[in-house]
């Protein structure tokens, strides 16, 4: 039986390295883990994955700022991953597509220009990776239009992916890295502001897969909604209550470290569509032991959960599918 598509499966190029070691290591405090081609097909093997959709994680390009170096990198790195998603080597063969890497948006010019070399020339990436905020503003701030824009002209698919956040205490009990407790509350925190600026809506042929299973969107994502319901929070929404409830459920999530009965339990309450779930992994920042852990977990679930059904690998295979084809370029 075909494997999983792992839509949360990170790499660490050369260039990308050594761009984040010249600007000072990771701001999120993690550790960074060690990366190869090889060792990604291996972890494959490990979950059961036929294919990867590789992913740049944060920091990312914007470590670099939001100039002529990090449009520099972003090319490299798209080409980088270009050139190993359509290897014919063994053992690469077939085993990756990408997420296009972006500048920091706060370079909304090159942003754009390099969606174009991404959609209108290299024409080989599965969508675009995005991160929960650029500087101190969230994706849905009025200054990305543009770029929003953009991403609506190609039908593009995004993958937002949470980065550090800059706040004071910056690390919980003085040590602890943000991708562990405060990453899942900056997918949160990006998803209600994309809703609630209106940026989903106006983006009707967009996709956003959000990481983590939405973080703490479905437990905490009805409560968004229902504010929408106080006139004066209404009054200065981008959407009404029913539009909201439309745009969340556009939303697509990602399994990746988010496989507890709670979480998904949690994750079937909140969403109407089950085949907006998609398997992740989190390769290689989550270290084997914690990727197998998550594999018994998610397995205990659709073996033995009365709702597990709709979580079995061949559906969650189907579901990626399906997304990824309607958003192919060879497609367009």
């Amino acid at each position: 039986m075909a494997g999983h598509v792992d839509v949360h499966f990170h790499a660490l190029p050369p260039a990308y390295k050594a761009a984040v070691k010249a600007h000072g290591g990771d701001p999120s405090g993690f550790p960074e883990p060690d990366w190869s081609p090889e060792a990604a097909v291996k972890s494959m093997e490990a979950v059961g994955a036929s294919s990867g959709i590789i992913s740049v994680s944060a920091p990312g390009v914007p470590i670099t700022g939001a100039g002529e170096e990090g449009r520099k990198l972003a090319r490299e790195l798209n080409i980088y991953l270009g050139d190993l998603s359509t290897s014919t080597e063994p053992p690469f063969a077939g085993k990756f597509g990408f997420f296009g890497v972006l500048p920091d948006w706060q370079d909304v010019e090159g942003t754009c220009a390099e969606i174009d070399f991404l959609y209108s020339e290299q024409k080989l990436c599965s969508g675009v990776g995005v991160f929960t905020t650029y500087g101190d503003k969230f994706p849905g701030n009025e200054a990305f239009k543009p770029i929003w824009e953009k991403l609506q002209s190609y039908k593009a698919l995004v993958f937002l992916h949470p980065t550090n956040v800059d706040f004071s205490p910056k690390f919980i009990a003085g040590f602890l890295p943000q991708p562990i407790v405060d990453f899942p509350i900056a997918t949160t925190r990006a998803a209600v502001d994309l809703v609630m600026t209106g940026t989903v809506r106006s983006c009707p042929d967009v996709d956003i897969i959000l990481s983590h299973a939405g973080g703490a969107l479905p437990f905490i994502g009805a409560r968004a909604i229902g504010f929408l319901t106080i006139p004066q929070i209404a009054a200065k929404s981008a959407v009404t209550y029913e539009e909201a409830v439309e745009d969340f459920a556009r939303f697509y999530y990602d399994t990746a470290l988010s496989t507890t009965a709670a979480q998904l339990n949690g994750l079937l309450d909140f969403i109407g569509d089950t085949s907006h779930i998609l398997f992740g992994s989190d390769f290689p920042y989550a270290p084997p032991p914690s990727i197998m852990g998550v594999m018994k977990t998610y397995k205990d679930f659709w073996e033995t959960n009365p709702r597990g059904e709709v979580l079995k690998p061949e559906n969650l295979r189907a579901n990626a599918i399906a997304l990824l084809d309607k958003h192919s370029l060879s497609r367009t």
